[in-house]
C-alpha cells in the first residue's frame, strides 16, 4: 500500500476468497522449487520370516521429510551468518602473565586436535583436476530428540537438527540466531507393523517384542541411509565448490564431529543392545565394572577399550536371520554379537558408508548434559536426598522446611534463577532448567 503506484480502486470488488479459488483452479501454473525444499521418501525396510524358503516381507513406512544434507550446507555457506564462520582450526593458548608458561585452551570445536586432523587429512587429498582453491572443513553437528507433542494422545515428532561447529557456540546458543537448521524429521514405525509380525508363524510374544525392536533399528538407519545420499558421499570425498559470504570460491568439504542425543537413540546409531553386558555406545566396559566408575583404572580401561565396528560378525548374523531362518535373538546370533559388545543384527550406515573416510561413529556421540547430567544424575541424586530427609525423625518437616527455604531465594540475573514458586520437594512437571536452578542453588 505504501507503493507509488497504489491507487484505491484497485480494491474495487476485490474477494480475497475468490482471488485463492482462481489461483487453485489455475492449470497453467508451475511448481515453485526452492534449492533446499523438503522432501517426502517412503522408507523400505526388510522383515525376516523365520524360513528358509521365504524371502523377507518388505514394509513401507511413509511420512519421511527431510532436507538434503548438500543444499543445507549451500545454503549456510551463502548465508550472511557464514560472515561469522570460522574455515581453519588453530590452538588457542592463554600466557600467564605472572610467570609466563603457557596452557592450550579448549573452548570451541575448531580449536580442537579433531578439527585439525580433519583439515591436515583435507589438504593430503588428491587434487580435482585445474582445482587451485582453498580446502576447508564444515563441521556438521547432529541433534536428535524423539518429543511427545501433547500431554494427551499420541501426537510425537522426532526433529533432527544439524548446526555448524564453524559458528562460534556463543552464537550457536542464542535463542535468535538462526544457528539451528531442521533437516528432517524421522518417522516411528507405526503400529501396524505388528499385523505382520502376528501372521509369522512360530513366533512367541517375547519373539515378537525382539523383532519389532530389530524393525525400528532397521527404519533409522534406513532413513539416515537415505540423508547420506550419493550427493552427501561425493562432496565428503571430494568437497563442493561455493561461493561462500565473502565472496570467495572455495572448496567445502563436509565433516560429521558430534552427534548428540539421550541414551535410547544412542543405542540406536551405535547399533547396541539398550543396556546390555556392554551397555556404553563408546567403549566396551561391561557392567560388572561399574562399581569402579570415576577411578583412573576405570579411566584407563575406556581408553584401552574403545569400541570397534565389527561389520563381518554383523553379516553373518544377517545371514543367519534372513537365510537361514534364525531368529533375531537366536542362540547362534546371540553367540556370535551379544558375547562381548551387545551387539545387534543391524548394519551401521554411519559405519558401512563414511567409515572408509576416517568417521568413528562411537567417538562422535558426545555427552548430552540435558538428558544425562540434569534430568539425569543429578534429578537422581536430589530424589535420593529428598528420600533421605523423608525418612529421618520429623522428615515431613525437613522436606516442608526445605521446599521454604527454595521460595525464598531471589532470581538471578536474566533467566539464569527463576523463582521457585511450588514445592522444589515434589518436582513437579519441571523441565531441565528447572533442574539446573536447583543445582545452582
Amino acid at each position: 500500500m505504501l507503493a507509488e503506484d497504489f491507487e484505491l480502486k484497485h480494491f474495487e470488488n476485490f474477494s480475497v476468497r475468490n482471488s485463492l479459488r482462481e489461483l487453485d483452479n489455475e492449470t497453467n501454473r508451475r511448481e515453485v522449487e526452492f534449492p533446499d525444499d523438503w522432501i517426502q521418501a517412503d522408507v523400505t525396510i526388510k522383515i525376516p520370516t523365520k524360513s528358509k524358503e521365504d524371502d523377507a516381507k518388505p514394509f513401507s513406512v511413509t511420512g519421511f521429510h527431510f532436507r538434503p544434507l548438500i543444499e543445507v550446507i549451500r545454503s549456510a555457506f551463502t548465508d550472511i551468518q557464514a560472515n561469522a564462520f570460522h574455515l581453519s582450526p588453530f590452538k588457542r593458548m592463554w600466557k600467564d602473565p605472572l610467570d609466563n608458561h603457557e596452557e592450550r585452551i579448549f573452548d570451541e570445536l575448531y580449536t580442537s586436535d579433531s578439527w585439525l586432523d580433519a583439515q591436515d587429512e583435507v589438504q593430503k587429498l588428491p587434487r580435482e583436476p585445474g582445482c587451485k582453491l582453498e580446502r576447508v572443513v564444515a563441521s556438521l553437528m547432529f541433534f536428535s530428540d524423539a518429543t511427545h507433542l501433547a500431554n494427551f494422545g499420541t501426537a510425537k515428532a522426532w526433529p533432527l537438527y544439524m548446526y555448524f561447529g564453524n559458528l562460534t557456540k556463543y552464537a550457536r546458543a542464542a535463542p535468535k540466531s538462526g544457528a539451528c537448521h531442521l533437516v528432517g524429521f524421522l518417522p516411528s514405525l507405526p503400529d501396524k507393523v505388528k499385523d505382520i509380525l502376528s501372521s509369522l508363524p512360530r513366533i512367541s510374544k517375547s519373539g515378537m517384542a525382539a523383532l519389532h525392536t530389530h524393525c525400528r533399528r532397521e527404519l533409522f538407519h534406513a532413513c539416515w541411509d537415505i540423508l547420506l545420499d550419493e550427493d552427501f558421499l561425493h562432496a565428503y570425498r571430494h568437497g563442493i565448490v561455493l561461493r561462500c559470504a565473502d565472496g570467495v570460491l572455495r572448496r567445502i568439504f563436509p565433516r560429521i564431529f558430534t552427534y548428540s542425543a539421550d541414551y535410547p537413540e544412542k543405542v540406536l546409531i551405535a547399533t547396541i543392545k539398550d543396556m546390555g553386558k556392554c551397555p556404553c555406545p563408546r567403549c566396551l566396559t561391561p557392567k560388572s565394572l561399574f562399581p569402579s566408575l570415576g577411578l583412573l583404572q576405570d579411566m584407563r580401561s575406556r581408553m584401552n577399550n574403545l569400541r570397534v565396528y565389527v561389520s563381518t560378525n554383523v553379516i553373518r548374523a544377517r545371514e543367519y536371520i534372513y537365510k537361514s531362518g534364525i531368529t533375531v535373538d537366536g542362540l547362534k546370533v546371540e553367540e556370535l554379537l551379544g558375547a562381548e559388545g551387545s551387539w545387534v543384527p543391524v548394519l551401521n550406515v554411519f559405519a558401512e558408508k563414511l567409515g572408509a573416510f576416517g568417521l568413528d561413529p562411537f567417538k562422535m556421540l558426545v555427552v548430552d548434559f540435558m538428558h544425562e547430567c540434569e534430568l539425569g544424575t543429578w534429578k537422581a541424586v536430589f530424589t535420593h536426598l529428598v528420600r533421605i530427609l523423608y525418612s529421618l525423625p520429623g522428615g515431613n518437616n525437613l522436606v516442608a522446611v526445605l521446599d521454604a527455604r527454595f521460595r525464598q531465594v531471589p532470581t538471578f540475573s536474566s533467566g539464569v534463577i527463576r523463582t521457585f514458586t511450588n514445592n522444589t520437594s515434589e518436582m513437579k512437571r519441571l523441565a531441565a532448567r528447572d533442574f539446573e536452578d536447583i543445582l545452582q542453588v
